[in-house]
């Protein structure tokens, strides 16, 4: 793979090209600036020898005393001498012209040996960048199956670095939005499941209703018995039209994550007869007795208006389904683990094969009433769920049927 020179890698190249030339320059500066100060010591030093050597024998020609200073050969016998008398011992016994020859030297061994430091740096930075630029595009070709839908992590290519840390967030930051538009695609079907369904469950009381109204349109001679059937039944019609509405304004809600549940701790006796109360006359007209049998003290937390919703809808069903003369019961229990809410009825009882459809949107079983909706359990279930919670059925044919909501917490 060849480098690619994009615009990053070049302004790093840029970069460590200006300190390369940054550094060449101080090491030769700071090399010249030393070469020049000992050039200049040893100037001094020599001058300061030449001149007690001219003081001292002033008869040998000056040409003799410079040769003398030039000559090599002698340099350990000298540096003998003088290092018995401690004279010189910091500079050795080279000459000027050994000196400058080292100086040169020093000079062009630190620039090569700059250079080679910032040919070994530049080559093995390359490496990496190559490397790395590989690694850059196995990581757009990993992004690229993942948008294919080949969701795959590898361990194996995993390690501890921060590509290895991007790849395994792109990852799972794929596969959330992958399953978050699943989940949009799955709501978005069942609301136009949903919308099906209510168009369904309201033509057959709509198209009644109408019939209704048309014929005490077209009949104003009608009696007066038939006139207020008609007008009993055409009320009857429009409540369970409003009922189904609201029900499924109350589900829609709930499936699309606006409401918000708020949980709060409040006394389970007080809560089921504050519900029972408001289905006693529905209670009393079909001759069924309420109980609750929920002892002082036990609480319970959820959020407490749409909890109330559930219940209603577990006792409306228990209602339902109860014999003229019979009874609902309510009960109650509390542990550190979980607390409940039971509503038993005695009527004929579910089957099985019933109680596994129960809960579905607008399902009405062989038991149910003919203007049953269908959608009461299903909202009932969509509550207790959507607070961590759930719900259970038992029944048994002709012992009646249990249905529980349990709470964790």
């Amino acid at each position: 793979m060849h480098m690619v020179w994009n615009r990053e890698l070049k302004k790093f190249a840029f970069s460590l090209l200006t300190v390369m030339a940054a550094s060449l320059l101080i090491v030769n500066v700071c090399t010249l600036v030393y070469a020049d100060y000992v050039r200049a010591e040893y100037r001094g030093l020599l001058a300061a020898v030449f001149g007690n050597l001219r003081e001292t024998y002033p008869d040998v020609a000056e040409e003799e005393l410079v040769r003398v200073l030039e000559g090599r050969g002698n340099e350990a016998a000298g540096e003998d001498i003088l290092a018995h008398y401690g004279i010189l011992g910091k500079h050795g016994g080279d000459s000027f012209g050994s000196q400058e020859r080292q100086l040169l030297f020093l000079h062009a061994g630190v620039n090569i040996n700059l250079l080679l430091i910032f040919g070994a740096l530049c080559t093995a930075i390359g490496c990496y960048m190559e490397k790395r630029q590989k690694r850059i595009l196995g990581l757009t070709s990993y992004m690229q199956a993942l948008h294919r839908e080949k969701y795959k992590l590898e361990i194996d290519e995993n390690e501890d670095d921060e590509l290895s840390g991007l790849r395994n967030e792109i990852y799972k930051l794929t596969v959330f939005l992958k399953e978050q538009a699943k989940r949009a695609v799955a709501q978005k079907q069942a609301l136009a499941d949903s919308v099906t369904n209510i168009s369904h469950q309201l033509k057959t009381p709509l198209t009644s209703a109408i019939v209704l109204v048309d014929n005490l349109s077209e009949n104003p001679d009608m009696d007066f018995r038939t006139r207020r059937r008609f007008m009993a039944e055409i009320t009857n019609q429009i409540t369970g039209m409003s009922w189904l509405i609201t029900a499924m304004m109350k589900l829609s809600r709930l499936d699309a994550g606006v409401v918000e549940l708020q949980a709060e701790r409040f006394e389970m006796r007080e809560f089921a007869q504050e519900v029972l109360g408001r289905l006693e006359l529905e209670a009393e007209l079909k001759q069924i007795a309420l109980s609750v049998e929920i002892p002082e003290g036990i609480t319970l937390c959820a959020d407490r208006k749409w909890t109330a919703e559930a219940l209603l809808n577990l006792v409306k069903n228990a209602l339902e389904h109860s014999p003229a003369g019979g009874s609902v019961e309510i009960s109650g229990e509390e542990n550190d683990i979980y607390a409940q809410i039971a509503v038993r009825d005695y009527g004929s009882g579910i089957t099985k094969e019933e109680q596994e459809r129960l809960f579905r949107r607008f399902y009405n079983g062989n038991s149910a009433r003919e203007d049953s909706m269908g959608i009461g359990l299903a909202l009932a279930k969509e509550i207790v769920e959507k607070q961590g919670g759930y719900i259970s059925v038992d029944s048994r044919a002709g012992e009646g049927t249990i249905f529980v909501m349990r709470f964790v917490g």
